[in-house]
């Protein structure tokens, strides 16, 4: 070995030295950089030569150190991990902010609630079956039933737009996801072509995986290691992210719901987890499912009341059945608030055996005449030594309204026990709409206290026995306020389920996290130490070409003087 070798020797430390010496600042420096994986050289011992030479022979100990490689200290394997944890958590985030909102907007228990304005609308009927003739009560009634309408609607209105909300999320998270996917091919690409020149790709890597953990958790992707060390994305088997191509998603609203399709050919991409899967679940089963219960309660209450506020009907003695001598038996109806007709039959003797067919044929006949046939169906039963029971019911969609007819005995006869308000018009609904969104106090009702019915046709005008039944209604097994409760029940449950599951899910993400941490995260005091080390090295090797050099001028300069 020449004497100027060791010349080299101590440039290749200092080279070395000064390199670890770099590669430790950029640690320092990016200590907290997101996304950042801390950095570590390499360092071997340049070797004497394998080949042994013709005519000389090697003689010295080895020929300095270099820099083999830089380590990125990342483990794939909790990487692949940490995606599928952090889609998790986000779906789960989505689902308790989801439920949390559904919870705030019914708002029970609480003095506003829905649940209250029940508890107060039966309380309404119960006070104007103490006084049927006291307009104030009936005032106040039509008051609480408005109020109870309007919270049905602004729920309902509300849970709506929280599903418009979460579908325009979604846009924006499918937005997110495709430019995400398009700059990970894109590092990829740029990755591959460095590690074939042999050129430095740890920043690269670390820029692009990155993104790689932000797009497992918007999409619920998993990660794939691939050649050169890229990596794929495969969201539920479909590659989003193949090398250096990228798909990309559209989101599908011309259904009831939203669903996400491929672009290249519109087939659906099936996405359970992540942001956008907490998204579509929150927008085809959780909000539609707490509007379809919102909706039972509301046609649940309509049915409850107008079941026996429109219920048309009466019930005839055994010992009244023979109606030969009464005449002509009379009462006005109307087919859908329209101008009322008069329905007219001959008193009969409808006591024996055939009676309740022969009073269903004649007064059947006489409604179809007054109203059209096929608008309305009259239905007779009993008889014959026990009570007849007569009822007379709207078909479709229609409505009747039936009232006396001057001083005929006839309504109260054969339909006596009508509902009727203080006007004595029977037959009026009390609610219309078919969902919570369109329920209301009907037409007929609304500012019209008097069209409340009170009491029965055959029961005189201080009757409040109907009042009274609808008032009791509110502590029915099977009524609106039972189904009510049972659907704020499973809010609660679902709530509390998905908010346990949510911080269960944000604990176990958060300890990997520290376990990824604690292998690829900066530690300051490490670095410091490092740095005090490779200066020393720097050091030392600056001291051994010192050394060469003042052995090389006394070689040189001083030799033979």
């Amino acid at each position: 070995m020449s004497d100027f070798s060791g010349l080299r020797l101590a440039l290749s430390a200092l080279q070395a030295q000064q390199r670890a010496v770099n590669v430790a600042a950029q640690n320092v420096a990016n200590a907290n950089t997101p996304g950042y994986t801390r950095q570590a050289v390499n360092l071997v011992n340049i070797g004497a030569p394998a080949t042994p030479a013709r005519y000389a022979t090697f003689q010295g100990d080895g020929q300095g150190v270099k820099v083999d490689s830089v380590t990125r200290f990342r483990d794939q394997f909790m990487e692949i991990r940490a995606a599928l944890e952090h889609g998790s958590m986000a779906s789960l985030d989505q689902a308790a902010s989801t439920m949390n909102k559904i919870q705030q907007l019914f708002n029970e228990p609480s003095d506003i609630g829905i649940q209250k304005q029940l508890s107060d609308f039966w309380a309404g009927f119960d006070d104007v079956a103490n006084n049927p003739g006291d307009t104030a009560a009936r005032t106040q009634l039509l008051q609480r039933a408005d109020t109870l309408a309007a919270s049905f609607n602004t729920i309902s209105q509300s849970l709506t737009q929280q599903k418009r909300d979460t579908i325009s999320e979604l846009g924006a998270t499918v937005a997110s996801i495709n430019s995400m996917a398009q700059s990970i091919a894109q590092f990829n690409k740029a990755i591959k072509t460095n590690t074939i020149a042999g050129l430095p790709v740890n920043d690269l890597e670390d820029q692009r995986d990155l993104l790689a953990n932000q797009l497992s958790e918007a999409s619920g992707a998993t990660l794939r290691a691939g050649d050169f060390n890229q990596v794929n994305v495969v969201l539920n088997g479909t590659g989003l992210v193949q090398g250096e191509s990228a798909s990309s998603l559209t989101v599908d609203t011309t259904g009831t719901g939203a669903a996400l399709r491929w672009s290249s050919d519109n087939s659906v991409a099936s996405v359970a987890s992540g942001k956008a899967g907490g998204e579509l679940d929150a927008i085809n089963g959780t909000i539609p499912s707490y509007i379809a219960k919102l909706d039972t309660v509301a046609t649940t209450l309509r049915d409850q009341v107008n079941q026996v506020h429109s219920a048309i009907g009466g019930s005839v003695a055994a010992a009244a059945q023979n109606q030969s001598a009464a005449g002509n038996l009379t009462f006005d109806i109307g087919l859908d608030n329209g101008a009322f007709s008069t329905v007219t039959i001959a008193g009969a003797d409808w006591s024996g055996a055939g009676g309740a067919a022969a009073l269903q044929a004649a007064l059947q006949g006489a409604v179809d005449t007054a109203v059209g046939a096929g608008n309305a169906t009259v239905s007779v039963s009993g008889g014959n030594g026990s009570p007849m029971t007569v009822g007379l019911t709207p078909n479709g969609t229609h409505e009747l309204q039936v009232r006396a007819n001057g001083a005929t005995t006839g309504f109260a006869t054969l339909l006596g026990s009508t509902a009727v308000g203080a006007d004595g018009v029977g037959g009026r609904k009390f609610f219309t709409g078919t969902d919570a969104a369109s329920f209301a106090v009907s037409g007929t009702v609304e500012g019209n206290p008097g069209a409340i019915a009170a009491g029965t046709a055959g029961g005189g005008a201080l009757d409040g026995s109907i009042a009274l039944g609808l008032a009791e209604m509110g502590s029915s097994q099977t009524g609106a306020d039972s189904v009510y409760r049972q659907a704020i029940v499973q809010l609660g449950v679902d709530t509390q389920t998905a908010t346990s599951r949510d911080k269960i899910q944000q604990g176990s993400t958060q300890s990997l996290d520290n376990a990824r941490s604690q292998q690829s995260g900066v530690s300051i005091d490490e670095e410091m130490t490092n740095l005090v080390e490779y200066q020393h090295g720097y050091d030392a090797a600056a001291r051994l070409l010192t050394t060469i050099d003042g052995m090389l001028d006394t070689l040189i300069n001083h030799t033979g003087v």
